[in-house]
């Protein structure tokens, strides 16, 4: 039972996290260009790898934010935090974009940073490492106290209907994306 527990709360810290990159990259498009774009594959307002890397900076630092102060005080545990939400960040895209290069995508179907210097092939960015490190952490700071609501057991019937509704909705964005394309085509 603890581990399907885990794994709800993993869930759903995923699609916050998917949603809420799904919002970010919507937002910077539209201050950029001007103009909405649904910048996900999928057709949902989702971005699976913003899911995955909350989820791997959840899993891998999540503990420092539960208990600060054990070797740096408050403050220097934010900066390590940012630090390496920084450096995670930058090898997840870095890669993506391989894997999506050798599956043939090309990741410049989904983001180019070369207008963005210091660059690296366009791939990865300074300024996007800065960014993502800094709602990178305000999101793990935020996720901490969401693991702690849903995992309240007298939220558990509205937490599991949700998070039912959640992977059935998401499940049926990814078996439709297979014979309708990308939202990006």
């Amino acid at each position: 039972m603890k581990i399907l527990l885990k794994v709800r709360e993993l869930f759903l810290l995923f699609i916050v996290y998917a949603v809420c990159g799904w919002i970010y990259e919507v937002v910077l498009t539209a201050l950029a260009y001007g103009y909405f774009q649904n910048r996900g594959f999928l057709f949902g307002p989702w971005l699976p790898i913003y899911g995955f890397g909350g989820i791997l900076l959840y899993v891998l630092l999540g503990g420092l934010v539960r208990r600060p102060g054990k070797v740096l005080s408050r403050a220097g545990t934010a900066v390590l935090i940012f630090v390496c939400i920084c450096l995670t960040a930058t090898a997840v895209e870095l890669a993506a974009s391989y894997i999506l290069d050798a599956l043939g995508i090309g990741f410049l179907t989904l983001w180019d940073y070369f207008s963005e210097n210091p660059n690296f092939e366009g791939r990865i960015s300074l300024i996007s490492s800065l960014r993502f490190g800094v709602i990178g952490t305000a999101a793990l700071y935020l996720s901490i106290p969401l693991i702690k609501l849903i995992s309240d057991p007298k939220h558990s019937l509205p937490v599991n209907v949700t998070t039912i509704v959640l992977a059935v909705l998401f499940f049926i964005d990814l078996v439709l994306r297979i014979p309708f394309g990308s939202n990006m085509a």
